[in-house]
């Protein structure tokens, strides 16, 4: 019974680590250095669209964390939304991991994500969320500045579907969708995956 116990209170540790060092030597001192007129003035004017749209959904997001826009972060903070991962430590993580998965080679990500070797236990969550990022659309084109007035759940829905549902759809809009050829492309998508390599 000490035995379970102990890991858990590790991994309490360890996230309640990573948390304060992304808050208080990131993010705090990103939002004091960078903080402007411009970017208030950019976060109200996202509180008064209209409700379940991308903007108004991400200014009550950082509302309600006590947060601001950070330039360069906004799109981080778009992520977090669309994907919908918390901003605990350990859903951070994850979201690090689906991005990388995703094809988003940012250094923050991997800077963030290399801060997980202090937690293997969280190592097999990780994995899942980075496979998990391999098989969805890729997010990379995804910017708050054109998407700010769209439905949330359309542009989550957009992003988070795997890429062989997008293959079928294309096949069946063009009006050759049969049960055949959707089990083709399954096919044809697992054995590409195991040839080059991907889980």
């Amino acid at each position: 019974m000490e035995r379970t116990s102990r890991p858990v209170t590790y991994r309490v540790l360890a996230t309640s680590l990573i948390e304060n060092l992304k808050i208080y030597l990131v993010v705090k001192p990103l939002q004091w250095l960078c903080g402007s007129e411009r970017l208030a003035r950019q976060l109200e004017a996202m509180r008064v669209l209209p409700e379940n749209t991308i903007g108004h959904d991400l200014a009550k997001t950082l509302d309600s964390h006590n947060l601001s826009l950070i330039p360069g972060f906004r799109n981080h903070d778009l992520h977090h939304l669309v994907l919908g991962y918390g901003i605990e430590s350990e859903d951070e993580l994850s979201m690090q991991a689906y991005l990388i998965g995703n094809g988003y080679y940012r250094w923050q990500c991997f800077v963030f994500l290399s801060s997980a070797i202090i937690i293997p236990a969280l190592w097999p969550t990780l994995l899942r969320h980075f496979r998990r990022g391999r098989r969805c659309v890729a997010i990379d084109s995804l910017d708050i500045v054109q998407c700010l007035g769209e439905r949330t759940a359309v542009v989550r829905a957009q992003f988070t579907r795997c890429k062989s549902d997008s293959r079928l759809r294309r096949i069946h809009a063009n009006g050759k969708g049969t049960q055949v050829q959707a089990l083709k492309i399954r096919f044809l998508a697992k054995s590409s995956s195991t040839q080059n390599g991907r889980f």
